[in-house]
């Protein structure tokens, strides 16, 4: 549901902490008219949005449970966050780019530079720049995003090192000396878009921002046309995953990270560990030359979605002594298992055309129980073959199915890992 200012100012307030805690039952009209005894209906109605917001964000494991408890949020607000383990990462690449690197900041420590978190939401990127012991100076255009910003910094114990303002971004007179994060709005059309002509600040304003500020980082979507990009003068483009999904991609510009010749870097970065303390595995692309054709080896090696939305699966290639078996098919084979957060890997133990009836087989020879199904370059229902593979055994197994040329071919593995 939406709520009104009213309705958030309540929920920020000591009277709906108390509320926000209590135990309810289960079923939510009961759970209603137990809240009303105690506030008013749309009162009643803003606790039980938030509750079910709160426990879809810790479900999420996007945040740290603690924070999640205690978070204030909209559902459009939540929903364009970034993850918690993405804004301390992102506050740390910053921190470091200014020479103010701390591995965890507390209101008691020495402040660093100040960062101008640009359209800051509900402050999930404000709370990682003040972790990494930088300066925050949030400003969003919408109020009850700058209240809720105000109040999860202070709940994750940052408050200190954040102000929060509501102004238009695209008024602010910033000093060129400014080093900014901005997040610009992606549904400022009404609907989810990777078109920076439908962002808000939109593309013109983006690319000035980039070019008169000394330093900073730009939230982008993984998908962004690279043509569009050609207008952001930035110096790095990085693609950023986190659980096997290629979440951000980072336009970083500072004097450091300029430009080699006249094309951006580019780069994949994998993010691993808990949210609070995310470590980072990162590959730089399209140094390497395109990786030999061969046939499949004992190995197959599936790069992270980061690296092949990066182009760096020849980089990985080149790194982990591995090939390809056919022009555009991202996956990659080698002799030895191959460890590392940037690419999952598999034992090959069959390869066969891509036939079910053949591979249900094959499935069951191996001994095969729970079949997991990853494809590339053919449409198939995973969900569905997935059930229909299963095997009586219990041996977990992978199922890699791919179009090689005019056919299909799939590959049976086990998982490495």
């Amino acid at each position: 549901m939406d709520m009104t200012a009213a309705q958030l100012e309540f929920l920020a307030g000591p009277r709906a902490a108390e509320l926000l805690v209590m135990d309810l039952p289960a079923d939510e009209l009961h759970g209603l008219g137990l809240l009303r005894r105690s506030c008013s209906p749309e009162e009643s109605r803003a606790i039980m949005a938030l509750r079910a917001l709160r426990k879809r964000a810790a479900a999420a494991g996007r945040f740290p449970q603690e924070l999640a408890r205690q978070m204030l949020a909209t559902d459009k607000l939540l929903q364009q966050a970034s993850s918690m383990p993405l804004a301390i990462w992102k506050g740390r690449r910053l921190a470091e780019m200014l020479g103010a690197a701390s591995p965890q900041a507390t209101e008691s420590a020495k402040p660093g530079p100040e960062v101008w978190d640009l359209c800051c939401g509900l402050g999930g990127d404000a709370i990682g720049l003040a972790l990494a012991g930088l300066r925050v100076r949030g400003v969003d255009s919408d109020p009850a995003a700058v209240l809720c910003a105000k109040h999860n910094a202070r709940a994750a114990g940052v408050g200190g090192l954040c102000r929060f303002e509501v102004a238009d971004v695209e008024q602010l007179d910033l000093p060129a000396e400014a080093v900014v994060h901005i997040d610009p709005d992606r549904r400022a059309s009404g609907r989810r878009s990777i078109e920076l002509a439908d962002f808000s600040p939109g593309e013109p304003f983006l690319s000035r921002l980039a070019a008169r500020t000394v330093a900073g980082a730009m939230k982008l979507p993984p998908g962004a046309d690279p043509a569009e990009l050609e207008g952001i003068p930035a110096g790095l483009f990085e693609h950023v995953s986190e659980a096997g999904i290629c979440k951000q991609l980072i336009g970083w510009w500072h004097p450091d990270e300029a430009a080699a010749g006249d094309r951006p870097g580019r780069r994949a970065t994998v993010l691993t560990g808990p949210p609070g303390d995310p470590h980072a595995t990162s590959i730089e692309a399209g140094v390497a030359p395109y990786a030999p054709i061969r046939e499949p080896g004992a190995w197959l090696v599936e790069p992270d979605p980061a690296l092949v939305a990066a182009e760096a699966v020849d980089d990985l290639a080149a790194a982990e002594d591995l090939w390809r078996i056919a022009i555009g098919l991202p996956w990659l084979f080698g002799g030895r298992a191959v460890r590392t957060p940037l690419a999952a890997c598999f034992e090959v133990l069959a390869d066969m055309p891509g036939r079910q009836r053949d591979i249900a087989q094959a499935v069951r020879k191996l001994g095969g129980g729970c079949v997991e199904v990853k494809t590339r370059g053919v449409k198939l229902d995973t969900d569905s073959l997935q059930r229909r593979l299963r095997g009586r055994g219990d041996r977990p197994l992978a199922v890699l199915w791919c179009r090689q040329g005019a056919k299909q071919r799939a590959f049976i593995c086990r998982r490495a890992d």
